[in-house]
């Protein structure tokens, strides 16, 4: 097979006709040399959408643009976006990309090292894809916690990479992969002074803006979580309701007017879940908690839900969307003014507690990942 090699020149001085020297201030020339005869377009991000502003056709294969530039700015060239590599046009800067056998891998850049670190980059975070997709396992939830490992190990190379690069305008490319703008503060105001300080119009200041919000509102949040959580903990101790304690007996009818006792259930380990039809974050939750009642129900695990709910039918409707299929289904249709949610204090839900199969509490508000990890160490 012919190999296919195709070149990137980026650079702001350089030899043309007669080797006269033509210097262009602030300008960003560059040569890409590819082995076709089809149109090669070089494309501005604009609004993250890539917008033509040039092309070329060549028999020779070698193709060259001139780029007047202010300040940085992120360009694409290729035969189309899909197929074009990604740069910084940078005033006064050169490189070099050599782009071997069509294979993205095998790219090699020189010159101007911010490029070099950009495109260094993207090999990294295509190699964290490719690690993603090749998990090789049999068991749903074994692939969920080994995806979520390299995720995580892949969030605190952002970081560090933020932090050794703190002053280059490749970190601009970064901004849309971190998944927590919280954990990110320090870092999404190194990317707001590059954006300042090296980029054209500051154009993407709207974004970063909106990340450095998002983190703010995030932190706010935890915050007023935290603080609640201190309250239904000190309201649960006044209650008496606390890890190690024995879990108030619940004595209410179901759907069909029988009545269900929560100490019916000893010699089960229990989540005793507070939820309602109207509920989101209730409904977002319950496959998971359908999930690890399927997968533990042999083993003496079942649960116990008391609804909020005011309308029955809404209730068991909620009750068959969600293929809730525990028979332990429990409601006095009254919302807020529940007994059991007197009883238990409640003020929010979701609200959950996990008791052991001598009816003592083991811990609450127990959800996702974190449920699941419990009840295998009890189970």
């Amino acid at each position: 097979m012919k190999q296919i090699i195709f070149t990137l020149f980026i650079f702001t001085n350089i030899s043309c006709g007669n080797s006269e020297q033509i210097n262009y201030k602030n300008s960003y020339q560059l040569e890409f040399i590819f082995e076709s005869d089809n149109y090669v377009y070089l494309y501005e991000l604009i609004k993250n959408n890539p917008v033509k502003i040039d092309s070329s056709k060549s028999k020779s294969g070698i193709h060259n643009f001139n780029i007047s530039l202010e300040a940085v700015d992120i360009f694409l060239v290729g035969s189309e976006p899909q197929k074009s590599i990604l740069f910084l046009g940078i005033p006064n800067a050169s490189n070099q990309f050599l782009f071997k056998n069509g294979d993205y891998n095998e790219l090699v850049v020189s010159g101007d090292s911010n490029n070099i670190l950009l495109q260094n980059h993207f090999k990294h975070r295509n190699g964290i894809i490719s690690e993603i997709q090749n998990i090789v396992s049999n068991n749903e939830e074994e692939k969920i916690i080994l995806r979520n490992e390299i995720l995580n190990r892949y969030q605190k190379y952002l970081k560090q990479f933020i932090n050794e690069n703190s002053e280059s305008p490749s970190l601009i490319m970064l901004l849309g992969e971190i998944q927590s703008p919280m954990d990110f503060k320090n870092e999404l105001v190194m990317i707001k002074e590059v954006i300042i300080n090296k980029f054209e119009n500051q154009k993407y200041l709207v974004e970063i803006n909106r990340a450095i919000e998002n983190a703010n509102q995030q932190e706010k949040f935890l915050e007023k979580q935290k603080i609640r959580s201190e309250q239904e903990k000190q309201q649960l101790k006044n209650l008496g309701i606390s890890i190690g304690s024995k879990a108030p007996d619940i004595s209410i009818q179901n759907a069909n007017g029988k009545i269900i006792k929560l100490s019916s259930l000893l010699g089960n380990v229990v989540l005793l879940d507070f939820w309602a039809s109207w509920c989101r974050p209730c409904r977002i939750e319950n496959p998971n908690v359908v999930r690890l009642y399927n997968k533990y129900k042999n083993q003496n695990f079942t649960v116990y839900s008391v609804s909020f709910d005011q309308q029955k039918e809404k209730w068991l409707e909620a009750i068959e969307q969600d293929q809730l299929t525990w028979p332990n289904h429990v409601s006095e249709l009254t919302g807020w003014k529940s007994t059991p949610g007197k009883k238990y204090g409640i003020t929010s839900i979701p609200k959950t507690f996990l008791i052991d199969k001598s009816g003592i509490i083991i811990d609450y508000d127990l959800r996702g990942d974190a449920l699941e990890k419990k009840l295998s160490e009890i189970l």
